[in-house]
């Protein structure tokens, strides 16, 4: 039995409908499907307005989507050779989406009409050796373990819809209509840059990589002068700081798109309507100008210098939640860098899940960083932090771009203006089969099909 509020309920049909929907159905019937329930286009010729009252997703709605979108799955495989490729690895745990060096640094926030929320999943960690925590279940149970582990991720951190912008500069004019409006879901992913960043400088600067990260606006190493004269560092293996990090972002922005796609399959699934889009402007939604909107409520610092003068302030995390490895939650680079390594080598613990039948025989062969590759990264991080008075020195330490948005579909309104096709037979039935005890703002769609069939 599933449960919500603490009480048990059936197991709705609905739910079982949406874990055997198909796979190749949901990639082919993914569309932007934006006017949900109780929605208004105005002056414009798609002017609509809303017959039915918005009406929020519910528990398992919600559930499914968040844990399509970025849940804990079980073990990851490691499939790489021990000796060159594992010790990269910052933890073992599989999520939703694939995540360079396993380090799942982006976290999802989502607020509804009841409020702000985080899903707090890095923290969960796996049974022993379990690569799937949902092998050999069956519907009921997977469904029963689903809603588990979501409340169990489940942080709520206000009450009542977020403050998030709703015109500009915050937000632009052609997604002012829909975004954020009673009954939507939306969804905020949020992805901490410095993990990765320090993670990768301990490969950048090995003693086989040995790369000199040249600074673009100093035209000079950025810290590893002496290593370079040492020939510790390769002076014939140059790489601009800039490039660095344009690289380092574009391998772990993608990580909010696989997310925002996981959830748009699931909304064929569901019979739900959404969008991923780009139209909420960052350092607004993460909450640069409280006095405009309060957004997520992210920190933000003044950095030193930067491209542009003055520079913009830049979000460094959200206290106590969501926290960046720089100051002001460290006291300087060397701290934040310690603590980065201290979590990594944490999850090597033994008393921690592996993956394999015989984790020993594996983990002994991966080479640990030596005293000399950890103070070239602390000596590379504190040149960033003290040139920039930031880290990283060109793209956010936390860094927004996409966000997802789900809704109950109109189905009025698309067809008014769209031929057949513009939505399912899921969309049809979602009211029949997730909530029975509503009234149906579809069953005329019902009584169509039983007169065409007559």
């Amino acid at each position: 039995m599933a449960k919500k509020n603490g009480k048990s309920q059936g197991l709705n049909k609905g739910y079982e409908e949406a874990l055997k929907y198909p796979l190749m159905e949901a990639i082919f019937n993914r569309r932007s499907r934006r006017f949900g329930l109780g929605m208004e286009l105005s002056n414009t010729s798609l002017e609509f307005k809303s017959s039915s009252p918005p009406v929020p997703l519910e528990e398992f709605e919600e559930a499914l989507l968040v844990w399509a979108g970025t849940g804990l799955t079980g073990l990851c495989l490691a499939d790489l050779p021990p000796e060159t490729g594992i010790d990269l690895l910052c933890q073992w745990t599989g999520r939703t989406w694939p995540s360079a060096c396993n380090n799942h640094g982006t976290e999802l926030f989502f607020t509804n009409d009841d409020g702000l929320y985080h899903v707090n999943v890095k923290h969960m960690l796996p049974k022993d050796k379990e690569v799937d925590m949902f092998f050999k279940m069956n519907r009921e149970a997977k469904i029963e373990r689903l809603l588990e582990l979501y409340r169990e991720s489940l942080v709520k951190l206000e009450d009542g819809r977020a403050d998030l912008p709703d015109k500009m500069p915050g937000l632009f004019d052609f997604n002012q209509w829909n975004t954020n409006k009673p009954g939507t879901t939306l969804f905020i992913p949020v992805t901490d840059i410095t993990e990765e960043y320090l993670n990768l400088l301990l490969l950048y600067c090995s003693h086989s990589y040995g790369f000199t990260i040249i600074d673009d606006l100093e035209r000079k190493p950025a810290g590893q002068e002496k290593w370079i004269k040492r020939g510790r560092i390769k002076d014939s293996v140059k790489i601009s700081l800039m490039d660095l990090e344009t690289r380092i972002l574009t391998g772990l922005n993608v990580e909010q798109a696989f997310i925002c796609q996981n959830m748009s399959l699931v909304l064929q699934a569901l019979g739900l309507a959404g969008w991923t889009f780009t139209g909420l402007i960052p350092r607004f939604t993460l909450g640069a100008t409280p006095e405009l909107f309060k957004g997520l409520g992210f920190r933000f610092i003044q950095p030193k210098k930067g491209v542009i003068d003055p520079p913009n302030t830049v979000p460094v995390g959200k206290d106590g939640v969501f926290e960046g490895y720089c100051p002001p939650y460290y006291k300087n680079m060397d701290e934040a860098f310690d603590h980065f390594l201290e979590n990594k080598q944490g999850a090597w613990q033994s008393d921690k899940p592996f993956p394999y039948t015989e984790p020993e025989k594996h983990l002994m062969r991966a080479p640990k960083p030596t005293d000399t590759t950890i103070q070239i990264v602390r000596d590379v991080a504190n040149y960033i932090y003290d040139t920039y008075g930031r880290f990283p020195a060109f793209v956010d330490p936390m860094f927004m771009r996409l966000v997802f948005q789900a809704q109950h579909i109109d189905l009025e309104f698309y067809d008014k203006y769209y031929p057949e096709g513009s939505y399912t037979d899921m969309h049809v039935n979602h009211f029949k089969l997730f909530h029975p005890e509503l009234q149906d703002p579809f069953a005329y769609k019902h009584e169509e099909k039983k007169r065409a069939r007559g």
